[in-house]
């Protein structure tokens, strides 16, 4: 499989993370969404796609490269990688929580203000990635990440934010597909 943009290990990486009275941001999306965001890697600018099924907790981010798509469960705990070219998929079981957004549960978060990023406003926070690197996110009020920056520089940024109803057959892998397991890993 093709490399992902620097965006999209981001957006998989993380645990979602509650919102308690403005100690921390919702980071999981409350109500479906489909969001189209805008990286770079050196000079190439790279679009992905995340869509997000808030009835069963379901996440799918569409690579930059045709036909590469992940497909992230939070409550069972997986990720399937999948190839339509190949019409096979890696099935990774994670150790731990996992769900959309770059962010580990229990990690701090402090408030830094608001902005507006796709015509939308969110609250830009304050946190340290998995690395320990500050990284400055900013997130709706309903758990959207709109953009992710560590320091100047944009790691992914919200282009569009369509709200409404998504077709379950988009996060379910085609039945005739192949399947590998990968190791168990933490998120």
């Amino acid at each position: 499989m093709k490399r992902l943009g620097p965006g999209l290990g981001l957006l998989l990486l993380c645990a979602s993370v509650p919102a308690w009275a403005q100690e921390a941001p919702v980071t999981t999306p409350t109500r479906d969404v489909d969001v189209m965001y805008r990286s770079t890697a050196g000079s190439q600018v790279l679009e992905q796609r995340s869509r997000y099924r808030a009835a069963d907790g379901k996440l799918r981010l569409d690579t930059p490269s045709p036909g590469l798509y992940m497909i992230v469960d939070q409550r069972a705990r997986t990720m399937a990688m999948v190839s339509d070219p190949d019409r096979g998929v890696v099935d990774v079981k994670f150790r731990g929580n996992v769900g959309p957004g770059g962010f580990t549960g229990g990690q701090g978060f402090t408030r830094q203000g608001a902005d507006r990023v796709a015509g939308l406003p969110c609250t830009e926070w304050q946190t340290t990635d998995r690395q320990g690197q500050a990284v400055s996110a900013c997130f709706t009020a309903d758990g959207v990440l709109l953009r992710a920056r560590r320091g100047a520089t944009v790691l992914v940024e919200a282009t569009r934010v369509t709200y409404g109803p998504l077709d379950p057959a988009a996060f379910t892998v085609p039945p005739s597909y192949s399947h590998a397991a990968a190791p168990e890993r933490r998120p």
